[in-house]
C-alpha cells in the first residue's frame, strides 16, 4: 500500500493510498480547498506520481466523511455519489457498481 500526503497552501490538502486498481483519496480538511472543489489539482498530483490513471477507479472521503466516486471522462471529471460513510463499505460499493 502506497501512501502518500500533501500540504499545499490554497489547493487542498489530502492523502491517498492506492489499493489494487482504487485510488482512495482522503480529504484532510485542514481549511484549504477542498478535495471536491479541487479534483482537477489532486488528480494532477497524482498523474505526476503514478503515471496515467487509465484502468483506475478513484473514490475520496469528502471534508464532511462521505465516500463519493470520480470518473473521468473525455477528459472531464464526473461525480457520483456511493452513499457510505466507511471506507470499506465504500470500496466494496464501487466494486458492485463496476460489477453491475
Amino acid at each position: 500500500m502506497q501512501q502518500m500526503i500533501r500540504y499545499q497552501t490554497l489547493h487542498a490538502d489530502y492523502t491517498y493510498t492506492v489499493e489494487g486498481n482504487i485510488i482512495v483519496i482522503t480529504d484532510l480538511d485542514l481549511g484549504n480547498k477542498s478535495v471536491t472543489n479541487d479534483i482537477e489539482n489532486v488528480l494532477a498530483e497524482i498523474r505526476t506520481e503514478l503515471g496515467e490513471l487509465a484502468g483506475y477507479a478513484v473514490i475520496y472521503r469528502d471534508s464532511l466523511g462521505r465516500w463519493d466516486g470520480v470518473r473521468l471522462v473525455n477528459g472531464a471529471v464526473l461525480f457520483y455519489g456511493l452513499g457510505e460513510t466507511n471506507q470499506q463499505s465504500a470500496m466494496n460499493r464501487l466494486l458492485h457498481l463496476v460489477e453491475s
